[in-house]
């Protein structure tokens, strides 16, 4: 096996080392220690991990298009829900609940649909989903008329369902494809650009609201949302392989382009190896399981907190600025609201940028630092910094719109709470991932419906909740409630392999972790 067919970026120009009879490509050299790849790839060349770099990278650029435009999509209004009001004759809170309809579908769809993968194979579901979602961004925009508000609620649900989907199934080609060194900035790339799409797609919603009619915002969403259909359909292949019983894997698909493209997408019942009705039946019953398993109740407490304060930020940023000065407002225009979120754009970049010089960097300085075994807590070092931020970030917030100061004081916090916000996510979500190893769809699934969860239901109280506390404490609330997932995020860094011992007996053996591995060894001991 070459080092190139590894895939692993570490191998290139690496001095020829042994290790127990263990061939070269399954080694890294690093400075004076021997990084282990980790999982071991087999000596199959259908195996991902096989696969060459420039491959593993195509199909997960396009797998991230697909998450891109999936998700942004449902809620392409999120900006300018306020300018239907005149079309529909509907009240602020009404147009606020079709931007719950979407969220709703975000928490339901990877339910009902990411299941279907074990019969019709990751890369058709992906296929197909966004098919719908297209459909439905041609719906909604052609609800304009003054009886259109549930037909066009109807979509957002719809899109909301289906949008959702690539970035739930993008998990699993991660694993499939990458070592246990490189999923830190894979997750990063990929879980900020899909976080990025949900505050990206209202921007240019409102920089297209300011000049066109309203249902312009879900027209352009087209070309995006069409150019992950022909990227997916021309380029990604199905990643599924069974590493310990490579027996059970799916006969091997045709070579030709054209043939293989019907095979995966016209059904992808051929992708899929035999026992699907029982193995669609596994699949829509372990995310309920991982759902509330111990560790993913404490990591998907945080995440609910964490998560959910951000999506509400964004959801109800409108609420805010929109409104005239004197009825408390900032009197912003769609033109200016989209300008502010670029607050966000730069956290969310910004984070993106940290994270892929340090979600896997920071975990494995701490291995090699302990010896060269891997703990999946290492992971968590990096949810430190977002865990201090994103409390001051929340606070300067609710103190500004309080105060009425200036929006850049607004501005700032924003950008604190999106840079804190993704900091944490893609760690978090690499995290559980890999407490689930053989389930990373399935833990994405539960980790979707805690992340959107407390987001969708602000939806329906944050009018009531102000008006109980003030706009102030509400979000100085939210900033107390960050605090107090803090607590248990620590408890997590020292005491998740404690919790993941009995997740493991609670789950039925779900939990499967690569703890305890060799992921660095000493020079001398690679010889």
């Amino acid at each position: 096996m070459s080092a190139s067919n590894s895939g692993s970026d570490d191998l290139k120009g690496s001095p020829d080392v042994t290790m127990m009879g263990m061939e070269p490509s399954k080694l890294a050299q690093k400075k004076n220690q021997t990084l282990v790849l980790i999982p071991q790839p087999s000596d199959d060349p259908q195996d991902p991990l096989n696969w060459p770099m420039r491959k593993k990278l195509i199909i997960f650029l396009c797998i991230c298009l697909a998450g891109f435009g999936g998700q942004m999509s449902p809620n392409s209004n999120q900006l300018t829900f306020v300018l239907q009001i005149p079309t529909y004759h509907k009240t602020q809170k009404d147009l606020l609940n079709s931007v719950a309809a979407a969220l709703a579908g975000w928490v339901a769809g990877p339910f009902l649909i990411a299941p279907w993968a074990a019969v019709f194979g990751r890369s058709a579901v992906i296929f197909w989903s966004l098919v719908v979602t297209f459909f439905m961004q041609v719906w909604a925009g052609e609800m304009t008329g003054q009886n259109d508000f549930i037909p066009f609620t109807i979509s957002r649900l719809i899109a909301g369902l289906f949008g959702v989907i690539p970035a739930i199934l993008g998990a699993g080609y991660i694993i499939d494809m990458f070592f246990l060194h490189q999923r830190g900035k894979a997750f990063a790339i990929f879980e900020v650009l899909i976080i990025f799409a949900v505050v990206g797609g209202g921007t240019l919603g409102g920089f297209i609201a300011d000049k066109k009619p309203w249902d312009y915002v879900f027209w352009w969403t087209l070309g995006p949302v069409g150019a992950a259909i022909i990227a997916v359909f021309a380029f990604v292949e199905d990643t599924t392989y069974n590493r310990a019983s490579p027996h059970l894997n799916r006969p091997h698909l045709p070579r030709s382009w054209f043939a293989n493209r019907v095979a995966t997408f016209l059904p992808g019942t051929r992708t899929q190896p035999r026992g699907k009705g029982k193995e669609l039946v596994s699949r829509a019953t372990i995310p309920f399981i991982i759902t509330f398993s111990p560790i993913q109740l404490l990591v998907g407490t945080y995440i609910f907190i964490a998560l959910g304060l951000p999506i509400m930020q964004a959801s109800t940023l409108a609420i805010y600025l929109q409104p005239p000065e004197m009825a408390g407002g900032y009197g912003f225009s769609p033109l200016q609201l989209a300008f502010f979120t670029f607050t966000a754009w730069v956290g969310i970049i910004g984070a993106q940028v940290f994270g892929y010089l340090f979600n896997d960097k920071t975990p494995l300085w701490l291995a090699r630092r302990r010896g060269g075994t891997w703990h999946t807590e290492y992971r968590l070092s990096n949810t430190i910094l977002p865990s201090i931020l994103l409390p001051i970030g929340l606070g300067i917030y609710g103190a500004g719109l309080q105060n009425h100061l200036h929006f850049m004081v607004l501005a700032l916090a924003s950008f604190l709470i999106w840079f804190g916000a993704l900091l944490a996510l893609p760690v978090l979500y690499n995290y559980i991932i890999e407490c689930f190893l053989n389930n990373p769809v399935e833990a994405s699934v539960s980790l979707n419906a805690y992340r959107v969860a407390f987001g969708l239901m602000s939806v329906f109280i944050v009018t009531e909740w102000q008006e109980a506390v003030g706009v102030g404490w509400m979000w100085g609330m939210g900033a107390f409630f960050i605090l107090f997932v803090d607590l248990i995020m620590v408890f997590v860094i020292f005491k998740g392999h404690v919790v993941r011992q009995l997740t493991v007996h609670l789950s039925k053996g779900l939990a499967v972790t690569e703890d305890g591995a060799k992921v660095a060894l000493k020079k001398e001991e690679a010889y």
